[in-house]
């Protein structure tokens, strides 16, 4: 069925629902390759992680087999079986914010932010992060009814979230001050090879890429000029106090 698909996506001019699976795919190895560098050491170090981060990594787990398989049920024909999973996956975002919030504020209060990124740049980067994969699903949402706008938002929706998997591994550490340069490359280049994959197909980009990745692009730009503004640090002083 995906090279059926495939080939009727390339006849209409269309990129081939056979590449959302892949890169699906692709970001998804991002994450467990990422994770797998830390997650074997979170369940027997001492003391153990608490309750929340435990949730908010079973919640981030969850969306990501969603992720994977929601494009592979388009893939196969499955639309009918897409869509209900799919309020699963409103109720999954949701829970993704707050728990995302909710790990970064317990991050910063305990001092666990990683060495290679400034407190402020951390806690700036991870909230308007969390806070541009909602945004962008909401939009997927609202636009569920137009699915060629409604798959790139959802594809951009997860590509912003790069960042923690990224992190993990690639060797952040080694990058000294450029580490969050790095990561925003890493994490735009998803976004430039979806584009990518319109041009090649279609002969042109999609404009939901533009206000996708443009999205992300605008919120990385404001990440370092609000990091080092004068109320970053003191946000920072108040949730260390909490």
């Amino acid at each position: 069925m995906t090279t059926i698909a495939a080939r009727r996506a390339m006849r209409a001019g269309e990129t081939s629902q056979a590449f959302y699976v892949w890169i699906s795919l692709a970001m998804a190895a991002v994450f467990v390759g990422g994770f797998s560098q830390t997650v074997p050491g979170d369940f027997i170090d001492t003391p153990p992680l608490p309750m929340l981060l435990h949730v908010h990594g079973a919640i981030f787990t969850l969306w990501v087999f969603l992720f994977v398989a929601q494009p592979a049920l388009i893939a196969r024909g499955s639309v009918r079986l897409h869509r209900r999973v799919g309020w699963i996956g409103l109720g999954l975002a949701v829970a993704m914010v707050a728990m995302g919030v909710a790990a970064t504020l317990f991050a910063i209060r305990n001092r666990l932010i990683p060495p290679f990124f400034p407190p402020t740049v951390f806690m700036v980067m991870n909230l308007i992060g969390i806070l541009t994969f909602g945004g962008l699903v909401t939009a997927g949402l609202v636009m569920r009814r137009k699915r060629q706008w409604h798959k790139r938002l959802m594809l951009c929706a997860t590509i912003s979230i790069l960042g923690p998997g990224l992190g993990r591994l690639l060797p952040m550490a080694s990058f000294g001050a450029a580490a969050p340069l790095v990561m925003f490359g890493a994490i735009l280049l998803f976004g430039v090879v979806a584009m990518a994959a319109d041009l090649i197909a279609r002969g042109r980009i999609h404009p939901a890429y533009f206000w996708g990745v443009g999205t992300i692009l605008v919120t990385e730009l404001a990440i370092g000029p609000l990091a080092f503004s004068p109320p970053a640090p003191e946000l920072l002083r108040f949730i260390q106090s909490v």
